[in-house]
């Protein structure tokens, strides 16, 4: 970030290389779970269908959509730091508690727990982002912590399968995230603060800098804000948006491996490693959007800087997926979904901003409202999948599912042409440009 701090503080950036931490251990432990379900050692001990499968990854997501309203309000109305280390501590204990189910049911019941403790984390840390860094730089700092996730996103499959490998089972590598999230929570009370006025370690200077570029903070309301955003155009659109970049985003993280394997004839670990590599070029996309939605909004204003990245990232998203089925080779589908996670990746500043910009005093509520839609686009897919390759309208490769995918991104692409950042949420009209 290139603001000017002369003899300000730089506790900002404290705050945020502990979110970003934070969103690496979020998707690590989301993630992770694509690969344990389908790995041998699991597969021996529970032995569960396609069907269960999809059961047990789309159990996550839709109670990470669910939790999402309920989560954000409560930190916008107890405060980021206070609720942000209570959801890590609830989602580390739940990773660990997955190490010890036995049945189908415990393993469902758990993983909706433990997306109902996730849900929080994003929406708090966008509020923690709105309080620390100026208007002109927010979206890279978004970027940094969508990064975090992304990386998580991205090592989650490798990693995972390289300690299952080296240790022999599926469950210790659930026992050992688990504690590392525990070490995430203390290192979180100690380092965030609500707002730069309550940190000790800030001075003048550094409070001055974040407010210079931007309106002043709005004053605390803790009402639940039901009425602005079922009334709110621009949020519908962008949940709608949300479902579409979800729906084709996810199925890099759930049945991309099982395609590899069954399709492109891989081996289970180098099945895992391409997934990587693909995933990986999202951690790149995601820097670049940050970089990409701030450039964009001082060329072209905040209602169109803030709505090309959108489309764009659709109408690339799209096309990689369309090729897909028509490609030769894994390295070529692995580069196309590369593709895919790196235009994914390079909204979701947007998509952060867009909440900022227009939740104001509900800035949890609001990224929650349109993570609820989107992570039920998530979950949608994760049970579409195997409905799809289990119905005789099924290709041997894969291409309706691609079809599928390639359709969520259009209709995000479509719905972000009329998103209107400027409007925020309780306004009667936009707001001056």
């Amino acid at each position: 970030m290139s603001e000017p701090t002369g003899s300000a503080t730089r506790v900002r950036y404290a705050l945020l290389a502990v979110a970003t931490a934070n969103a690496f251990l979020l998707y690590l432990d989301r993630i992770c779970m694509t690969t344990v379900v389908h790995s041998p050692s699991f597969l021996r001990e529970l032995g569960l269908s396609e069907a269960h499968v999809g059961d047990v990854l789309s159990s996550f997501f839709f109670a990470y959509a669910l939790g999402q309203l309920p989560a954000g309000w409560l930190a916008d109305r107890f405060g980021p730091r206070r609720m942000l280390v209570a959801y890590i501590v609830l989602w580390s204990i739940c990773t660990a508690l997955t190490g010890f189910t036995a049945s189908l049911a415990a393993l469902i019941i758990v993983r909706l727990a433990c997306g109902l403790s996730e849900a929080g984390a994003y929406p708090a840390s966008a509020r923690v982002i709105s309080r620390w860094f100026p208007f002109g730089a927010r979206a890279r700092a978004n970027s940094l912590v969508s990064f975090g996730g992304r990386f998580g996103n991205a090592l989650a499959p490798w990693l995972t399968v390289s300690v299952i490998g080296a240790l022999g089972a599926w469950r210790p590598v659930l026992w050992i995230y688990g504690t590392i999230g525990l070490a995430l929570a203390a290192a979180t009370h100690f380092v965030f603060r609500d707002e730069p006025g309550l940190h000790p370690w800030t001075n003048e200077a550094e409070r001055t800098l974040i407010l210079n570029g931007g309106p002043p903070p709005p004053a605390p309301d803790h009402r639940f804000p039901w009425r602005e955003l079922i009334r709110h155009p621009g949020l519908w659109l962008l949940s709608l948006g949300a479902i579409g970049l979800n729906f084709g985003w996810a199925l890099l993280v759930t049945w991309l491996p099982k395609y590899l394997q069954t399709v492109r004839g891989l081996n289970e670990k180098d099945a895992n490693f391409y997934v990587t590599v693909a995933l990986a070029c999202g951690m790149a996309g995601v820097l670049f959007g940050g970089w990409w939605c701030d450039a964009l909004t001082r060329w072209f204003g905040p209602r169109w800087g803030r709505r090309l990245p959108l489309i764009i990232g659709g109408l690339v998203g799209a096309l990689a997926y369309l090729v897909c089925p028509v490609l030769h080779s894994a390295t070529g589908v692995v580069i196309a979904c590369g593709l895919v996670a790196f235009a994914t990746d390079s909204a979701n500043p947007a998509i952060w901003t867009l909440a900022q910009d227009m939740g104001r005093s509900h800035v949890a509520a609001t990224l929650a409202w349109s993570n609820m839609w989107g992570n039920l686009g998530a979950s949608a897919v994760a049970k579409t999948i195997p409905l799809a390759l289990a119905s005789s309208m099924h290709r041997a490769d894969w291409s309706e599912v691609f079809w599928m995918c390639a359709g969520g991104f259009i209709l995000l692409s479509t719905t972000a042409l009329f998103v209107d950042s400027t409007r925020p949420l309780g306004a009667t009209r936009p707001a001056a440009s």
